[in-house]
């Protein structure tokens, strides 16, 4: 596996940087985007228009070993805390049963896998629609262990970091361009 350098989003909104792909330039490929600091961070929609313009999707996570990927990849920023969107999102409907909750969650790209990797009591539903995977290391642990990588259902308009992921079936010039092996960045 390679490492790389990610992408950080200006006051344009728009990603710089470098892809990650396995093996180099095997897809699909990610741009994880982390920011120091979380006056930066912006909401799901943002996060969601950011991916699309640079030709991929929030991540959408189809396995186990998939999971374990991108945790390996957080893990190599040595960041401090800050959850990351991913493209798991519920329909908006107002539920408060999580049993009837969970079936109403599908991923941004379409992907239809039903991989999920919730954290103990979740998701909460009600008016949190919108996933985020857990990046908080200083937090002390809770009943479901740390908040590391666990998914938890948010408000859409929360300020986080993102994953963007880019399919196999759709290389993007600007992925191309830019996956190769570097140095991790990431954005102050």
């Amino acid at each position: 596996m390679c490492a790389a350098v990610l992408g950080c989003a200006g006051a344009s909104r728009l990603l710089s940087g470098q892809t990650v792909c396995r093996g180099g330039t095997q897809r699909p490929c990610y741009k994880i985007v982390y920011f120091h600091d979380a006056l930066r961070r912006i909401s799901f929609e943002e996060a969601h228009q950011t991916c699309g313009r640079d030709g991929g999707h929030l991540v959408s996570i189809e396995s186990e070993s998939e999971q374990r990927l991108i945790e390996k990849l957080i893990e190599s920023l040595l960041a401090s805390d800050g959850d990351f969107w991913i493209g798991l999102r519920r329909k908006e409907e107002y539920v408060d049963n999580s049993t009837e909750c969970q079936g109403l969650y599908s991923w941004s790209d379409g992907s239809t896998s039903k991989f999920r990797n919730w954290y103990i009591d979740e998701p909460s539903c009600g008016s949190e629609i919108c996933v985020v995977m857990y990046h908080q290391p200083s937090a002390p642990a809770g009943v479901g262990g740390s908040y590391m990588f666990q998914w938890n259902d948010d408000r859409c308009n929360m300020k986080n970091n993102f994953i963007c992921k880019y399919s196999l079936e759709k290389p993007t010039a600007a992925s191309e361009k830019n996956s190769q092996v570097g140095e991790l960045q990431t954005c102050v």
